[in-house]
């Protein structure tokens, strides 16, 4: 064998020996970063309503009347969901949120029964979970979602009722704005195009989000709400099914709980 040509084949297999646990360190490192960013996307509630007692509202929520309960009734998936059924004005069912980031997004399935009004979904920003303005204002009313920008009803999108649809908001507290995106399921939602720039019930009062609220206000038609997704971020949550009966899953195993899940 040719010496020169020996030599050269050696010299190159002992700098690929040298290179491959460099290229090893560079993609773990690079790995590590990319789970730690992931990872820093908060899931801050998750929830099919499963773990609650029915006829009741979700345990450890902030509750202002009794009509707005956890049903078998009417359900997207599992065995139970979340009934706006009626109640007084400013009655209303919410969970807390504890976020730094002033970018939020809600995900749930909704089922809107009857016809004419239906509840309102709020993104409160104040700290008072009664308070309507500083947030997102928005209403499902005669097949059609709508939003009060503090001043008058506006028309946002068309929405069937008596059919379960995918709802999707990102709301912006920074800008005072959200976007709506709405489908016949979570990935026709996360890729339909949305309604954007939307705006808040009047200015934000806090940095970010403090509350989101289903709230009745001269309520007709009874509304249904099931998996319940609220997280940090405009980016969607990777969610995996792990549940057989199809609830919502954990996101990269790392769900800040609430108190009452």
């Amino acid at each position: 064998m040719n010496q020169n040509l020996y030599d050269i084949k050696s010299q190159s297999m002992r700098i690929t020996h040298l290179i491959q646990p460099f290229i090893l360190v560079v993609a773990l490192t690079f790995t590590f970063f990319s789970v730690q960013t992931a990872i820093a996307q908060k899931v801050l509630v998750q929830t099919g309503f499963e773990e609650f007692t029915l006829g009741e509202p979700p345990t450890d929520w902030e509750v202002r009347g009794n009509q707005m309960q956890v049903t078998d009734d009417t359900v997207k998936t599992g065995d139970k969901s979340l009934g706006i059924l009626g109640g007084a004005n400013d009655d209303r069912v919410g969970v807390a949120i504890e976020t730094e980031n002033p970018v939020i997004s809600v995900e749930f399935w909704v089922y809107i029964k009857g016809a004419g009004r239906s509840f309102n979904l709020k993104v409160v920003s104040d700290d008072n979970i009664a308070q309507n303005d500083g947030g997102v204002y928005l209403n499902w009313n005669e097949n059609a979602t709508r939003l009060y920008n503090g001043s008058a009803w506006v028309p946002v999108d068309d929405f069937p009722f008596e059919t379960w649809k995918y709802v999707r908001i990102v709301a912006n507290v920074e800008n005072s704005v959200f976007d709506y995106y709405v489908g016949n399921d979570r990935d026709g939602a996360l890729t339909a195009e949305p309604k954007t720039d939307l705006a808040f019930r009047k200015a934000a009062t806090n940095p970010v989000a403090q509350w989101v609220v289903f709230h009745v206000y001269s309520t007709v038609a009874q509304g249904f709400v099931d998996d319940l997704l609220i997280y940090e971020g405009r980016e969607p949550a990777n969610l995996t099914p792990v549940d057989p009966k199809g609830k919502l899953a954990t996101f990269w195993g790392h769900v800040k709980k609430h108190s009452s899940f």
